[in-house]
């Protein structure tokens, strides 16, 4: 649906003379991309307003999109599977969320546990490559260290919001270790070492 829309936005604006021919997928690739970034902040949202915690979707989403842009990890082979992942893992960690937090059972020891854990799986094996957007050893060295300061900056924060608002303090600790389980299943699926 995604790649329909965006082909026919591009040939479009072909017609109209606004884009050249030869520069039709240039256009149909980021017409892509600005409408499954949209779609995945929609999906966001409306999880977001699921569970009541319409702020803390936007600062998940941008915890996660900025995070994930540097340490990879699992793609799908399509925009439906691709959005239907995200929308799975956003709802599981909402969903975690509001459970540890209403049952009292989220405690400053998780909390610890699921930052190191997070950690040490993002320090280990990011950056995760994507077969449609190979790295050289320089990106993925620059990648790494991006990925292993803002995990540590992020475990840090939600440390400190701890005090004041365990929900959102879960939610960061819950979301870094999205990502990181979304590393793992990648590295199971490829298999393969660490990344130097």
């Amino acid at each position: 649906m995604i790649s329909e829309i965006s082909k026919r936005i591009s040939l479009f604006l072909c017609r109209k003379n606004i884009i050249k021919h030869e520069d039709i997928e240039v256009y149909e690739y980021g017409f892509e991309t600005i409408c499954s970034t949209i779609l995945g902040f929609i999906i966001t949202i409306v999880i977001g307003l699921f569970f009541r915690m319409f702020l803390l979707s936007i600062a998940y989403y941008v915890i996660f999109v900025t995070i994930r842009q540097f340490t990879g990890g699992y793609h799908a082979n399509s925009y439906f599977k691709c959005n239907l992942t995200f929308a799975v893992v956003t709802f599981l960690v909402f969903g975690l969320t509001k459970m540890a937090v209403y049952s009292k059972t989220y405690t400053i020891p998780n909390h610890i546990l699921f930052l190191i854990l997070s950690f040490i799986i993002i320090w280990y094996y990011s950056p995760i490559e994507n077969e449609n957007k190979p790295l050289d050893q320089e990106q993925k060295k620059r990648n790494k260290k991006i990925s292993i300061a803002l995990t540590l900056a992020i475990s840090i924060l939600s440390c400190l919001v701890y005090i004041f608002s365990v929900r959102s303090s879960a939610l960061m600790a819950f979301t870094q270790l999205a990502i990181a389980v979304l590393i793992v299943i990648t590295k199971i699926e490829i298999g393969g070492e660490k990344d130097e």
